[in-house]
């Protein structure tokens, strides 16, 4: 595991045992959580082990005591809830298809923009060059595709989007698999061809908010008029992209909401982390390239946290 930086608090007084807080899960959420857990050391006598590994390690590490909080980036299952999964939204992100900015269809794509069939013809390998996918026959170049071998939330969520999929049908189909959103960003930079997903902190730099390197976000045709209308046009930049998610122009799936999964119920510790990051720790969100929670659903996941109640 990464270990966070540690608070003042905790060098000053090393007679004291400090609580030690353990998370994994999904890379969704990881960027987001390093920030709240070095916020939250400075302030409180804590120390937070963080690592990523995907959605899938977080709900098992959780499920089997291994950590006490696990990052989930899909929706909870059913027979995850039987094994006493206890979860509590936290923000919102989204998964976004990428593609390299020296695809040769490039200007086609951002003119018309991708359809959802588009997509999933695509990454099931029914349609396999560029040129056919926005109606040019004399570019054949042909498309490679990327998408994850780890358990990921982002997969679970993508192949939603696409239809009635699970992952391994994106697996089966796929050039290439990888573990992480990050290698599958840095494996769409290097192939003018290819085309990936994942979540919109790899397709935006943090630092600008522009384009990351050379990704390029795939925007979708969700009227499917082949042609990307004005209410469709919102990819120039991360705050315009996570507008959309807010206000809910980008569908749901493939935007979703990104959880904290205790088993049966939180320690004081823990409750009173996660009551922080859905209270002061919401002022880091946005600046982050994540998209808050509205202020009742906040609320709502508040009063989850502290009755303590499954829900149903």
């Amino acid at each position: 595991m990464v270990l966070s930086s540690c608070s003042s608090l905790q060098k000053e007084d090393s007679l004291e045992q400090i609580p030690t807080i353990r998370i994994s899960g999904a890379w969704a959420l990881y960027p987001m959580m390093v920030v709240w857990a070095d916020e939250y050391q400075k302030t409180h006598n804590v120390v937070i082990e963080l690592a990523g590994g995907g959605a899938g390690k977080g709900i098992s590490d959780v499920l089997n005591g291994q950590v006490d909080i696990g990052m989930v980036s899909r929706p909870i299952r059913e027979e995850e809830l039987e094994q006493e999964a206890f979860y509590i939204a936290t923000v919102k992100d989204s998964v976004v298809a990428v593609v390299n900015e020296d695809n040769p269809v490039l200007m086609e794509i951002y003119e018309q923009g991708l359809s959802q069939e588009d997509l999933k013809k695509i990454f099931l390998k029914e349609t396999v060059n560029w040129g056919e996918i926005v109606g040019k026959d004399m570019i054949d170049d042909q498309i490679t595709v990327y998408g994850r071998a780890d358990a990921s939330g982002a997969a679970k969520v993508w192949a939603s989007f696409l239809g009635d999929y699970t992952q391994s049908d994106l697996q089966d189909q796929a050039d290439a698999n990888f573990s992480g959103d990050q290698p599958v960003a840095a494996a769409v930079e290097d192939e003018k061809n290819a085309i990936g997903f994942t979540n919109l902190n790899y397709a935006y730099s943090i630092e600008t908010g522009k384009f990351a390197e050379k990704i390029r976000p795939v925007p979708v045709d969700l009227n499917n008029n082949n042609r990307l209308n004005a209410e469709e046009s919102f990819y120039d930049n991360r705050d315009m992209f996570i507008k959309s998610v807010s206000e809910g122009k980008y569908p749901s799936p493939p935007a979703r909401r990104d959880y904290v999964v205790g088993k049966g119920s939180f320690t004081a510790e823990v409750k009173e982390f996660i009551k922080w990051i859905l209270t002061d720790g919401q002022k880091y969100v946005v600046e982050n390239g994540y998209v808050k929670l509205a202020n009742e659903e906040l609320k709502e996941e508040i009063n989850y946290l502290e009755d303590g109640k499954r829900r149903q």
